[in-house]
This record gives C-alpha cells, structure tokens and sequence, in this order.
C-alpha cells in the first residue's frame, strides 16, 4: 500500500502545464505568443501535476514498478497552456507542458534558430511612410510582461492551476505598407517563469530557463496576415475613442515540436506517428524538450499550440495595460521517458487573471537590462491577479 500511495503522489507531481506569450514576425517567431504555464491542475488523487501552457505530463516519472496497483498512466501529459501544463496530469506551464525541457533556456542565442525570424533591424518608418499623430505615440521600444492563468485536467488530474509569466523587449513600427506592426527585439523572449500547484503533490518547477533549452528563442509563430485567406488584416490596432486609447494585438498562433500550414485550421497532434512532429530543438528527441522539477523530476517531449489576444489601453503616457485571451493545446510524446505521459491535456484559461503590461523604453534596452530592472521592481507596477491565491508556493 505505500508503494501505491508513493505512486499516486508522483503521478500527481509530474502533471503540468506550460505556456508562454508573445509575437513576431513572419513564420516561426520565437516569440511572443502566450504560453500557459498554469493551467496545471493539480489533481491530488492519482493526477501530476500539469505545468500547463505546456503539455508535457512529467507524469508517472516514479510508477511503482513494485505495485501491481501502479498507476502507470491515465496522466495524459498535456503540455498545456502552452505546453506544459503544470496542472493537470501533464504540467502546463501556461501559457504548456513543462516546457522547459531539455531544451535550455535560451538566453536569446546570438545566433538565431533556423525557425526564428532575424530581428527586424530597419527604421521604425519606411521612407515617405506617414503615420497619424496617434500612431506616432505608439512608435519605439517597449518591456512588456505577460502573466498568464490555467487551470488544466487530464485522465488523472482535475482542475490544476498554472501561472507563466513571460519578460520580453519589443518593438512598434510601421510595416512596408505603412501600418504599425508589433515584434520581439532580437527574434527572443527573455525569460519564462512558471508555477504550478496548490498542494505538495503536484507543485513543481518548469524549466525553461536552462543553459541548454531553447524554449524562448525558437519556435514557429504566425501573425494574422501570415494564414492562407487572411493577407492584409493588421496585427496591431490602435484608436482614440472619447480621450480613450485603444491597443489591441489581433489573435497570434505559435507552435512548438511540429509543423503546421495553418495553425488556425488544422487538428491538433494527437498521435506520435504523425507525420508533422519532428525534432524542434535538434536534441535528438522528439518533438520539443522541457523539463519539469519537482515530486517527480524528469524530461517531457511535447507538442505545443497556443494563441492569444491582447487588448488594453493607454493607463498613463509610456504605459499600457490590459488582458490576454488565449488558448494553449499540449501533447506529450509516449517518447518521454515515462511511459505513463502520453497524450493530450484539457485547458481552461482565464482571461480575468491574465493580464499584460507595456512601458515604453530607451531604444538600448535589452534582455539582459530589462530582466535586471524588472528584479529589481525597476521597470513593472503591473499587479498580479494571481498573488493571492499562492499557486506554486
């Protein structure tokens, strides 16, 4: 009996979800989608815990091998709001999956994966681009940080909370055709943070910040334009309505350990013999790496699909405030090492506890300045809808 009950517990710890935020330009942004990192539900039965905006259930790393009563795998690791979903079963980090995998974090590689598009270096206007006086205040470097919130469930988990919160540098200027568009300096997010759970069993660290992982610099990313039927809707909007100004980022899609056309139409991965997954961060394994630290610690490979929207307004001059609507899908490859974590997770993102903030910067501000100064408190007032409720902790 205690065999199974140790058994239970791990598969409880290893489901979470994972996810991140973000955009970019063209195919394949390293960006800013968003990406669950909460949604992981922790289910205290026999669940793991579900790192959410990630999908990959680091499940039943520890099954019983000993009990015949091992529960050896209805965690279905959902890698979550993004990919790893910290939650449920498979661990969400948000925005998916443990999604910090065996890939490291990328601290924003000087060289730029094959997928990620080369930051846009030109002037923040084309030559004989007129922008209106509005649209002007909308031109230059801005930090942004993006909390996003899940809960997520698999076969074994219920209902497991994730929060992922994403730090990036990013840029407004005006496109070719003389309309504002929205990208992530240097094609990278900075830093990925995620936690997941409400009770012992399930509560864990993703990891996308490693030395090795990829997760903030590589994955593929469309904007609206980018779909087949859709050339020529803006991505970024801005309007001024009774002293009010508006900014909305039309809805984005990313994806992680596979290809896809159109991610806006096609079904998501589902079986490992699909033909679509391949080895996204070149690590020799399948699909995409993350890596999930907790009861039960281990490797998740993953398939991540998520999308968002943001839409805020001006809250004070330099600064931008509002919420993120956005939805992560995960599937855990079986190649991960336990067998138990395979499959697709279910995420239920909340938009009222997802937010974003936006402050206007010096045109020098880079990754490494702005993750000092956001340490720092420096930077962000943005307050967290989530404190309160001591998911992770």
């Amino acid at each position: 009996m205690k065999k199974f009950a140790v058994s239970i517990a791990a598969i409880c710890a290893m489901m979470f979800f994972v996810a991140c935020g973000g955009n970019s330009t063209g195919n394949t942004d390293t960006g800013d989608s968003a990406t669950d990192t909460g949604d992981s539900t922790t289910d205290t039965g026999d669940s793991a815990t579900d790192t959410g905006d990630s999908t990959t259930d680091t499940g039943d790393s520890t099954t019983d091998t000993g009990d015949s009563t091992t529960d050896t795998g209805d965690s279905t690791t959902d890698t979550g709001d993004s990919t790893t979903d910290t939650g449920d079963s498979t661990t969400d980090t948000g925005d998916s999956t443990t999604d910090t995998g065996d890939s490291t974090a990328d601290t924003g590689d000087s060289e730029p994966d094959n997928d990620t598009e080369p930051a846009d270096t030109g002037d923040s206007e084309p030559q004989g681009c007129e922008l209106s006086d509005l649209e002007k205040e909308f031109v230059g470097t801005w930090a942004q940080k993006i909390i996003l919130r899940s809960k997520s469930s698999t076969t074994l988990a219920k209902n497991v909370p994730s929060v992922t919160t994403r730090y990036l540098v990013t840029e407004i200027k005006a496109d070719a055709n003389c309309k504002l568009d929205f990208f992530k300096k240097g094609n990278r997010i900075c830093r990925t943070d995620n936690r997941t759970g409400d009770s012992n069993a399930n509560k864990g660290v993703v990891g996308f910040n490693e030395p090795n992982s990829k997760f903030n610099t590589i994955f593929k990313h469309w904007k609206p334009a980018d779909l087949p039927g859709h050339e020529g809707e803006p991505y970024l909007e801005v309007a001024e309505n009774g002293g009010e100004k508006t900014f909305k980022l039309n809805r984005d899609w990313e994806l992680r350990g596979a290809d896809m056309t159109d991610p806006s139409t096609e079904e998501m991965i589902s079986d490992k013999g699909d033909g679509r997954i391949f080895d996204h961060d070149e690590d020799g394994k399948s699909a995409f790496t993350i890596t999930f630290n907790g009861f039960v610690s281990g490797p998740i490979y993953y398939v991540q699909r998520l999308n968002h929207i943001l839409t805020g307004k001006v809250v004070a001059e330099g600064k931008i405030e509002g919420n993120v609507k956005w939805d992560d899908e995960q599937y855990t490859h079986p190649d991960t090492p336990n067998l138990t974590l395979k499959g697709q997770k279910t995420t239920v993102t909340d938009e009222t506890k997802s937010v974003f903030q936006l402050v206007k910067v010096d045109d020098s501000m880079d990754c490494e300045t702005l993750l000092e100064k956001a340490d720092n408190g420096e930077i962000f007032d943005l307050a967290d809808p989530n404190e309160a409720d001591h998911i992770g902790e």
